[in-house]
């Protein structure tokens, strides 16, 4: 992969809405493409009670270190684009795809979403696979997430099929051209039906309905399923980050 412009160091970021959500003092670390092993002594100087590392891809030193550490691997987050071009929206239709269309959630909507999220809708989610939170842990944060992105502006939609609401997603708008996608879900008893096709063709065609120019997203590699429906309808890699945590 080639990189343009200028390569920065590694930030910091004190997650204080983690408290809300996990019930602990967060602290994410991102670590960029010039940094070396060194920065793992930032890292346990700057250590709170739990504890997020994201590394660009080639830190084979650094994954080392972090694991001798007590840093545990737990999934790579993949960014995704999708250019919306004629040519793949065009392939992406003569995939078999569901009859559902996606209309903007209204507040009974919302409340259906929130009694979703406790049936283990992100049953791939980190932190819902993490022993150490207690059950529920996963399921609020989304909740927290949600009417967080609400209030700034962001738009929840369902998916529809047969009258029933199946699915949802929800997007936020970048800048004129460009529309992020950064959550995604069927509902309890719609999994494991074919249905993310549909769920993410709805969000491309609806990207597109808002005058997109370009769709973005992310998916983390233990949602497989997810991945290659995403690289069906026509998605690219843009970068991929490799995800280390830590319990103190």
């Amino acid at each position: 992969m080639k990189l343009l412009g200028v390569l920065w160091s590694m930030k910091i970021i004190d997650a204080i809405w983690e408290k809300r959500n996990l019930g602990v003092d967060t602290v994410e670390f991102i670590v960029e493409y010039n940094d070396d092993e060194t920065v793992v002594n930032e890292i346990l100087e700057a250590e709170k009670q739990y504890n997020v590392v994201k590394l660009p891809m080639n830190k084979p030193r650094l994954m080392v270190r972090l694991q001798e550490n007590g840093y545990f691997f737990v999934e790579c987050i993949v960014s995704i684009q999708h250019n919306l071009s004629e040519t793949k929206m065009a392939a992406a239709r003569r995939l078999r795809l569901f009859d559902t269309q996606s209309i903007r959630m209204d507040e009974h909507d919302i409340q259906v979403l929130y009694n979703e999220l406790e049936k283990a809708v992100f049953s791939t989610d980190r932190i819902y696979n993490d022993m150490f939170f207690p059950e529920g842990t996963s399921a609020r944060r989304y909740r927290n997430w949600i009417d967080d992105e609400l209030m700034r502006g962001s738009v929840l939609y369902k998916l529809v099929y047969r009258n029933a609401a199946v699915g949802f997603f929800i997007m936020e708008q970048m800048d004129n051209k460009v529309f992020n996608t950064f959550l995604i879900g069927l509902y309890d008893g719609y999994q494991n039906k074919g249905l993310g096709q549909s769920l993410a063709f709805s969000i491309l065609t609806e990207c597109i309905a808002q005058g997109a120019k370009r769709a973005i997203g992310s998916v983390s590699t233990n949602n497989l399923a997810m991945l290659k429906v995403d690289e069906l309808l026509g998605y690219e890699i843009k970068d991929i980050k490799y995800v280390f945590i830590k319990h103190k």
